[in-house]
């Protein structure tokens, strides 16, 4: 029955609020309760000491017992008595040293004798033996038959002598008759104030739980693969800012769930290919479509389908393990320059039989910087691999290094076919290749190597963008400088220029 998180945050509420409401009602009850005792008991002592006055001031103190004397003392004190009993519901005793009552209300005792009958005379002798002593008693508790009594009394004093004491008795059912009315009020405030605050505590716990429970439905859509759920953003501010963080990562996900299908589609794609190439080929070898003597040609096709297949596979697991953070770099100080120039060499020979001139631009030499030498020496591999596809026989390929603040900014551009504008901001996912028909050169790439280069400078820190023109495609990414080199040449910059023939 209390599973469930909006019966137990509502029951939880509704427990605090009843602990509340009884605690307060009962220590208002009793507070008003003891004020109400305390200041009847202070009342009837002030009425209590003006009676002993006129008692002292009674002529013939010595008669006991004799009742209905007009002298004007004894009338005022009858009177006296006789109001106090109907303000009050309370009746007075007035006893001498000895214990004899000298009563002067007659009506009192007539109108309520069981309360007379039940007082205990032990209790009226105890306290007649400490009043004796000059002492007021203020407010005594005793018990009756009919119930609880208060009691106050004064000495009676005539001549600088105690004579006697006034009693003054008066029933606990009937002060408690008088504020059970208040009770009632407070009770049915307290209740109305629970019913009140049960009611909001219900319509705050549905505001809480009611969007935490959107959230969890959309959260069991997604997980089902439905990742257009999302939550709406409403309820307190933390539930808005779960809510909106949920939506954000809907969002991510689906975008990555996006990706993952385009990249399951896109590999299937490439992989395909080579594969069924490879597979026509060697098919046509076997069945004798294609004739033994034509077996060299199409072995170095499938030869370099293969060899396509193993480097699309390479670079897809390292791009994976990239995006692990799977690979660790191995951070050192290195010359920029010199990386470049071995990359270069390296292709050198497909470069000068294309006939492409190579200007190697360096304004510091040697220009070192602090980053993994091998990742670096890739990424401008793949920027050069990546000029060299896409630039003319007799084209210009330019690569150049300079040192902007604490940075080295790499550019690698070629004087090809320029990107088109609605393929630049693609050009580094995964897979992309932009205006295929103007590759030059065997193969036609993975589509991984602009995302590769990317994912390394991420490592690094760094960045890499492709830069506005009109003419090629011009690549820049950074470095950090690891120490400042002296310019060389005028102007502070040294060429290298080589032709593409040979010499």
């Amino acid at each position: 029955m209390f599973h469930s998180m909006f019966s137990r945050l509502f029951l939880i509420m509704l427990l605090i609020i009843l602990v509340v409401v009884f605690v307060g009602a009962g220590f208002s009850i009793i507070a008003i309760r003891n004020n109400m005792i305390q200041g009847r008991m202070e009342s009837l002592l002030v009425q209590a000491r003006e009676i002993a006055f006129l008692a002292s001031r009674v002529e013939d103190n010595t008669l006991a017992g004799y009742l209905g004397v007009n002298t004007p003392t004894e009338g005022y004190l009858q009177w006296k008595a006789s109001k106090v009993y109907e303000d009050f519901g309370a009746y007075i005793l007035i006893v001498d040293r000895n214990g004899r009552v000298k009563d002067n209300m007659i009506t009192a005792i007539k109108t309520n004798p069981d309360t007379v009958e039940s007082l205990s005379t032990n209790d009226v002798t105890d306290a007649l033996r400490e009043v004796l002593t000059g002492k007021e008693i203020q407010a005594r508790i005793t018990s009756a038959a009919s119930g609880t009594v208060f009691t106050v009394a004064v000495p009676w004093v005539q001549n600088d002598e105690v004579l006697g004491a006034v009693f003054i008795h008066t029933s606990a059912q009937i002060i408690e008759a008088e504020y059970r009315g208040i009770v009632f009020q407070i009770v049915a405030g307290f209740s109305i104030a629970a019913l009140v605050s049960a009611a909001c505590a219900l319509l705050y716990t549905r505001g809480i739980v009611q969007p935490l429970t959107v959230i969890t439905r959309a959260a069991e859509d997604m997980s089902r693969g439905r990742f257009q759920a999302r939550a709406a953003v409403t309820g307190v501010t933390e539930v808005q800012q779960l809510a909106g963080a949920f939506n954000v990562m809907a969002d991510k996900l689906a975008v990555v769930e996006e990706n993952r299908r385009e990249f399951v589609a896109n590999v299937s794609h490439e992989l395909r290919s080579p594969v069924t190439s490879i597979h026509s080929f060697v098919e046509g070898m076997l069945d004798g479509t294609i004739p033994k003597e034509e077996y060299e040609r199409y072995l170095q096709v499938v030869s370099d389908e293969t060899n396509r297949l193993k480097k699309l596979i390479s670079d897809l697991l390292e791009l994976s393990r990239m995006e692990k953070g799977a690979v660790a770099l191995s951070m050192g100080v290195f010359d920029i320059n010199e990386a470049i120039r071995r990359v270069v060499i390296g292709r050198m020979n497909e470069i000068e039989q294309r006939g492409i001139q190579l200007d190697l631009r360096f304004q510091l030499d040697p220009c070192p910087v602090r980053a993994d030498q091998d990742r670096i020496a890739q990424v401008v591999y793949n920027l050069v691999d990546n000029a060299l596809k896409f630039v003319g026989d007799k084209g210009n390929l330019t690569i150049a290094t300079s040192l902007v603040h604490d940075k080295v900014s790499v550019k690698v551009a070629n004087d090809g076919a320029p990107i088109l504008p609605e393929d630049r901001p693609y050009i580094f996912e995964r897979f992309f290749k932009a205006d295929k028909a103007h590759t030059v050169g065997k193969g036609s790439g993975t589509g991984l190597g602009l995302s590769i280069c990317q994912r390394i400078l991420q490592q690094h820190g760094q960045t890499i963008r492709l830069l506005p023109g009109e003419i090629g495609a011009a690549f820049e990414f950074t470095l950090e400088a690891a120490t400042r080199a002296m310019p060389l040449g005028d102007g502070g910059e040294k060429r290298e220029q080589r032709s593409a023939e040979r010499e």
